[in-house]
């Protein structure tokens, strides 16, 4: 198989979407030959059977002059693709149809956000399938959705007992309002004050800089502000901080965040309010944002036989269903 992916990033320090070099090295393994076009690209060190060009976005191009370079690209590079591969953004199977449908190239897309637009339901007219983590990974069941869990790499997120802080409660993502980290510290300030609390996020946006300020303005009114610490965190050091944490906070309405299963795969314990949740975490892991607090408090006191028991449980979800590998070769079989 001859893969064309279309990404956002390919930049392994990216906060967001760091994680994608792993996919492409993973795709590599599997491809006679792998072609990847990033709107921004930092890095371009794969094998020998992979190219990686920039729409140059890095340079701070316009959108209209990627869109031209986009097109340019895929015409000059379209014998050394026979499928395609979108990776979260429906706008390019739109731009692209014309050409891979006139060329015959098969259109696939991965997609896991629970809201839609009218770019997702255009682009279903014209993949083969849509792959989704979850069954709620898009807003409505479609006949072209195939369900593969999620891409963790279970080598580096794994658990190391050694390094827990007691105490140390964690959670993760984009300062964003669907991310209720509202929720996250009112939860927190019910925890003994023994408990710290790392958020490993930051903002982007304006609107995420506002969300921010409210955060901080509800730290302050819960009295909580120096008992919790906001920052980024480069995606290399995520696997140790969930190593580190005792526990796990999550709030999001959006799609199933892979920071979960990561937290899972490092044998983290985790509450979590998001009904995405069902079906993936154990029911001692699930609650409400009312009951948030009190069971993280019950997760908190387990024994640590207890607790033992519960790691490996989270891990060996992940094991099964969600690791990277495993996603690869679904995904793949069934692009053949």
């Amino acid at each position: 198989m001859k893969l064309l992916i279309v990404t956002q990033k390919v930049d392994r320090t990216d906060p967001i979407l760091g994680f994608f070099r792993r996919w492409i090295e993973e795709f590599a393994k599997h491809c006679e030959h792998l072609t990847v076009i990033g709107q921004y690209v930092a890095e371009r060190d794969f094998g020998p059977n992979v190219t990686v060009v920039s729409l140059r976005k890095e340079d701070g191009g316009a959108r209209a002059v990627q869109v031209l370079r986009f097109w340019r690209r895929q015409w000059s590079l379209r014998k050394q693709y026979d499928r395609v591969l979108v990776h979260m953004t429906p706008v390019w199977i739109l731009l692209g149809a014309p050409l891979w449908l006139l060329l015959h190239k098969r259109m696939y897309l991965w997609y896991e956000i629970k809201r839609g637009s009218w770019k997702l339901s255009l682009a279903l007219l014209f993949v083969r399938k849509v792959f989704t983590g979850t069954q709620r990974g898009i807003p409505r069941a479609h006949r072209k959705q195939v369900v593969v869990g999620h891409a963790v790499d279970t080598e580096k997120f794994s658990p190391d007992p050694r390094k827990c802080k007691s105490g140390l409660i964690v959670s993760i993502g984009r300062i964003t309002r669907s991310k209720h980290f509202d929720v996250v510290l009112r939860a927190f300030a019910q925890l003994p004050d023994s408990c710290r609390l790392f958020i490993a996020g930051g903002t982007i946006t304006a609107k995420d800089r506002t969300e921010l300020a409210s955060l901080r303005a509800l730290m302050a009114k819960l009295r909580i502000a120096e008992r919790v610490s906001i920052a980024w965190v480069p995606p290399d050091k995520i696997p140790a901080l969930l190593q580190r944490a005792d526990l796990f906070l999550h709030a999001c309405i959006g799609g199933l965040d892979k920071v979960v299963l990561e937290s899972m795969a490092c044998g983290c314990p985790i509450v979590t309010s998001s009904a995405l949740a069902e079906g993936i975490l154990p029911p001692i892991c699930l609650v409400t944002e009312e009951s948030m607090a009190h069971h993280a408090r019950e997760l908190l006191a387990l024994s640590t036989e207890d607790r033992s028991a519960l790691v490996r449980d989270l891990r060996s979800r992940v094991e099964r269903n969600h690791s990277l590998p495993h996603l690869i070769r679904r995904m793949v079989s069934a692009m053949e």
